[in-house]
């Protein structure tokens, strides 16, 4: 038998008084594949370029990793990391040793020890301000290159072969030139010179022999305010100049709750397949993932996710990757891990001093917390029950399944099969509970199918806060099918991974 993951995420927002009298069928269709190149539910993993971690803090994100199974990360650096400059005759001056470069090599030696993908990018060209509270050590600004100036093209692709050649870290296997290009803090520039760039920094790798092992990605757009026409540029003007595509999607609840983020996720993919002749190759992902945001104490500035200690939001993301896989995509960059990875830039942000500096609190923990004076903010967000499940069940290169439209709102089901494992899950994004009957045609009994459950009062996890199972099955009859009463605002996991 192939080994079948399926992930059914239910989700309604009608409005009524009680649940249907008869259960909701759903069913899932082993011989109608959405995504054969599937990546995975990954995170952005920054390098801590503003503070410094403890070796106790290094290791208990290790160990959350290690539980997580984590897929692929997206890592993004800038140019000032590491180089200086350039030298009378021209030549880049590079600096591979010092702090910030010591702490990349940690993730990306975490990264090629557990086969864990990475995405390398720049966050912005040379000249970018942005994001820089230590603007003065910045060696780079006095030199004015923009996304097309030939000497970043030299020094980003000095930087890959020297991590891919010298380092060994293979890896690496994608490239972002330019964080969000249509944003703020890349200049917001037009689609032409993002082209113009991409097509430079590609000819420089394929010179190189560098093209063949580290892939471009793009055209990473935000989709703010409602840019995602990008994709159909790039599939139009330069589909070769890309081997995955990706943008970013900062959704409110009401995208989620009403099937939207799907729709538009579908005709994206749709777009892709049917205009680049080597769409359906090509890996369709989700590069920052999230929801709409706001300030949250302790100390998260005016970029930070208000509602991260709440139950809801492992709901909601939960519903976020589910409805890009429905629409065929490869997988979702979670933004993201810890808050400790990044900070605000502005008038009430005191970096360097910790304790007054305001973080981008986005994360599933705080590795920073006893720093801060908030040890409480080290312990697992409710978030990170639902994320690192959906992780561990959805492993990179299983084949994501077609199911039935169930035509009530909100609810929303997943398949996927890899080997000979089973995985279930079912997610209700709504306040009226639901009876859902799942089954899988033609499928052969599960000897263990593990059952975990996210409910607003049940939520049952280990001594280190990860997961527990709330019952294990013996020989679950997915081809008779199973009941499942799920409660509002709830995720039930059924899986044989183990």
């Amino acid at each position: 038998m192939k080994k079948l993951i399926l992930s059914l995420f239910a989700g309604t927002a009608i409005l009524a008084t009680q649940a249907q009298a008869e259960p909701i069928q759903i069913t899932a269709d082993p011989g109608a594949p959405l995504c054969t190149n599937f990546l995975g539910f990954g995170v952005q993993w920054s390098a801590y370029p503003w503070f410094d971690l403890t070796e106790a803090e290094w290791q208990k994100i290790f160990e959350r990793l290690d539980y997580m199974r984590v897929p692929i990360v997206r890592l993004m650096t800038r140019s000032y990391t590491y180089c200086d400059g350039f030298d009378a005759d021209g030549k880049p001056i590079y600096n591979w040793d010092n702090n910030r470069m010591k702490k990349i090599y940690r993730l990306l030696d975490y990264c090629q020890a557990h086969g864990v993908k990475v995405i390398l990018g720049e966050w912005d060209h040379p000249s970018s301000q942005q994001d820089r509270p230590d603007i003065a050590t910045d060696k780079l600004q006095q030199y004015h290159m923009d996304e097309n100036d030939p000497r970043w093209h030299r020094i980003i692709a000095d930087e890959v072969e020297y991590l891919r050649n010298v380092k060994h870290y293979t890896c690496i296997v994608y490239f972002n030139l330019l964080n969000e290009p249509n944003s703020n803090s890349s200049g917001r520039i037009p689609f032409d010179k993002w082209k113009s760039a991409i097509t430079s920094l590609n000819a420089e790798f394929a010179k190189r022999g560098l093209a063949k092992d580290v892939k471009m990605v793009g055209p990473d757009v935000t989709f703010l305010p409602r840019d995602g026409f990008w994709i159909e540029l790039n599939v139009q003007q330069c589909p070769k100049e890309v081997a995955a595509y990706d943008f970013h999607y900062y959704a409110p609840a009401a995208d989620l709750e009403s099937g939207y983020l799907e729709k538009f996720c579908w005709m994206k993919k749709n777009y892709i397949d049917r205009y680049d002749p080597s769409g359906k190759s090509k890996p369709f992902f989700m590069g920052e993932a999230g929801m709409t945001g706001g300030p949250v104490q302790p100390q998260g500035g005016s970029d930070s996710q208000p509602h991260i200690y709440g139950h809801n939001y492992g709901v909601w993301m939960a519903d976020y990757n589910v409805q890009c896989a429905r629409a065929g995509m490869a997988g979702t960059i979670a933004w993201d891990l810890d808050d400790a990875m990044h900070i605000n830039k502005d008038k009430d942000s005191k970096w360097p001093d910790v304790t007054k500096t305001l973080f981008k609190k986005w994360g599933f923990w705080n590795s920073l917390a006893n720093e801060i004076g908030h040890p409480e903010d080290m312990n697992l967000r409710p978030w990170f029950f639902t994320w690192s499940l959906l992780s561990r069940s959805f492993p990179p290169g299983c084949t994501t399944l077609k199911t039935s439209e169930t035509l009530a709102p909100g609810l929303r089901s997943l398949a996927a099969t890899v080997g000979d494992d089973l995985s279930i899950a079912l997610v209700n994004d709504s306040d009226v509970p639901q009876e859902i009957h799942v089954r899988v045609p033609g499928s052969k009994k599960i000897s263990q199918l593990a059952r975990y459950n996210y409910f607003p009062d049940e939520k049952l996890t280990d001594k280190n806060g990860f997961p527990q199972a709330k019952e294990i099955l013996a020989d679950a009859d997915l081809a008779a099918g199973l009941m499942v009463s799920l409660p509002a605002r709830s995720v039930v996991i059924f899986t044989s991974v183990k």
